[in-house]
């Protein structure tokens, strides 16, 4: 099962989200799929992130090196994946200001749902299902272009100017050529 499945910009690392309770964030080493003899199958994560294994996460933005979580009644989460084998908190809000009840009770539709990053300035949106919209500035992340950390510069934020020209040709993992 999956919910959401982010690239790293260069592709070469995923972060991978099943939106179950007890379930981590997952990191996945992509290298040997992109190697012209590598197995195109990727089954394993190299490394696991949860802010509270009890609880769950909802959605996640990639902005190399940091990941960006909505994690219900966990809140703003964020955490670097500099090392994806060693993933690290660097940064949190709690915005649920209930009872965590998710906490072995299942009950896990409370909290922070949804989270998007702008790229010019780092502003950081939260939407949380009891408390409302919040925005914060993470210190230390004034806003992001990968060519700063030598990578592309795409996240889900496109720059649509000067972004993806369309479909490019490719081989499929079966062999076949196609778009």
């Amino acid at each position: 099962h999956g919910h959401t499945f982010t690239p790293s910009p260069d592709g070469l690392f995923a972060v991978g989200e099943v939106e179950n309770q007890w379930q981590p964030l997952r990191l996945f080493d992509l290298r040997d799929a992109w190697s012209p003899a590598g197995n195109p199958v990727v089954s394993r994560a190299i490394s696991a992130w949860t802010a509270d294994y009890q609880n769950l996460s909802h959605n996640h933005e990639v902005r190399w090196p940091f990941v960006f979580v909505s994690a219900y009644e966990d809140g703003l989460q964020v955490f670097s994946m500099f090392d994806p084998y060693n993933p690290r908190t660097v940064a949190y809000y709690d915005t649920y200001p209930g009872p965590h009840m998710a906490r072995g009770h299942g009950n896990v539709n409370l909290g922070a749902w949804g989270v998007d990053v702008r790229n010019a300035d780092g502003l950081i949106v939260v939407s949380d299902m009891v408390s409302g919209l919040w925005t914060f500035k993470m210190e230390g992340f004034p806003g992001w272009d990968g060519r700063n950390w030598s990578m592309p510069n795409i996240s889900s934020a496109q720059d649509w100017d000067n972004g993806p020209r369309g479909p490019q040709p490719r081989t499929t993992s079966d062999g076949e050529k196609g778009n």
